[in-house]
């Protein structure tokens, strides 16, 4: 049997400003049957010492500090350190909601034939926290999967994995910077089963210092291409409507802020994007950004979940070999 019945795993590297939210606010939130383990790359920032008191304090259970080759480098060891029967992936700059994390843990341990479950992610940028968004595309790309089996991506965040079905879908592939991209395309190429949750298990914080956003949008897009038409094929040439349709789109975006706040001064009907969701967030004197960002997160995850009906959906897959001899 596992020791723990969740392991929180989490990278870092140069981020203590960040970590100190996300670690602290998981500190706060963890379990007797949980563990936290951390892997820092090499940090100059006094990440390393900060690891040392929470661990000497028995905060966190297990960490290492040492140069590293990369995010899934680190990733992929706090994997072998795990001794928690489900892992939970947790970035160094992003948000959670710890309550949705344990619902789907009792769902896997309710349901051992379960190798994944993904959710629903919110999405923020420090710079404008008067909203977030929810997107539908990953529970829409899932239904297809479930249905048709086309792979698909999305981010990790709301994403739980039992350690054992590793062993199926891999560990995280270190040639790539957008690990999770790669890992999801895999896991639902592979004949994993997974189920949908439908609580906000996550918020991403875009801010000036994530990966992402320190990656060229020339490399973002080969490497995104890369992956996609590796495990689900180049897309089918769009036709001129969807061309034009996109265009129109790219024209309006710049000018949506403009528009709203001219509708706002008059008081005038607008239409609500479903995946739009008003923040109310109000600025506190003396508060920094950080601090704010995350105040934010946790009252929006919060209220997104308050009253949200949490169920989930799954099918068992058919266990079959890859290459089966006695099938034409």
């Amino acid at each position: 049997m596992s020791t723990y019945r969740i392991s929180y795993v989490l990278t870092t590297y140069n981020k203590l400003p960040y970590l100190k939210h996300v670690l602290g606010r998981l500190v706060a939130e963890r379990r007797p049957d949980e563990e936290i383990i951390v892997a820092d790359g090499g940090s100059k920032d006094g990440t390393p010492q900060y690891l040392r008191e929470l661990y000497e304090a028995g905060k966190i259970q297990q960490y290492v500090s040492e140069h590293d080759k990369g995010q899934s480098h680190g990733m992929n060891k706090c994997l072998f350190m795990a001794r928690g029967e489900i892992i939970k992936l947790i970035n160094d700059d992003d948000a959670f909601h710890y309550p949705s994390i344990r619902k789907a843990a009792d769902f896997m341990m309710e349901n051992p034939e379960v190798d994944v479950v993904m959710g629903y992610n919110a999405a923020s940028q420090m710079e404008d926290l008067s909203y977030v968004r929810v997107k539908e595309d990953p529970a829409r790309d899932y239904q297809r999967w479930l249905e048709h089996k086309i792979p698909f991506q999305m981010i990790d965040l709301p994403i739980l994995i039992r350690r054992k079905s590793l062993t199926l879908t891999g560990l995280f592939y270190a040639g790539v910077v957008m690990v999770d991209l790669e890992w999801v395309y895999r896991a639902t190429s592979l004949n994993v089963n997974i189920a949908w949750c439908t609580a906000v298990i996550s918020m991403h914080v875009s801010n000036p210092d994530g990966n992402f956003n320190r990656m060229s949008e020339a490399k973002r897009q080969a490497e995104f291409e890369r992956v996609r038409d590796f495990y689900a094929g180049k897309p089918p040439r769009r036709g001129v409507g969807e061309l034009l349709r996109d265009g129109i789109e790219a024209a309006k975006r710049p000018i949506r802020p403009m528009k709203r706040a001219l509708f706002d001064r008059f008081n005038l009907p607008q239409v609500q994007n479903p995946e739009r969701f008003e923040t109310g967030f109000v600025p506190r004197p003396g508060e920094n950004n950080i601090d704010a960002t995350y105040r934010m997160c946790d009252e929006m995850l919060a209220k997104l979940n308050e009253n949200r009906p949490v169920h989930f959906t799954f099918r068992k897959q058919e266990v079959r070999k890859v290459f089966n001899p006695d099938q034409p």
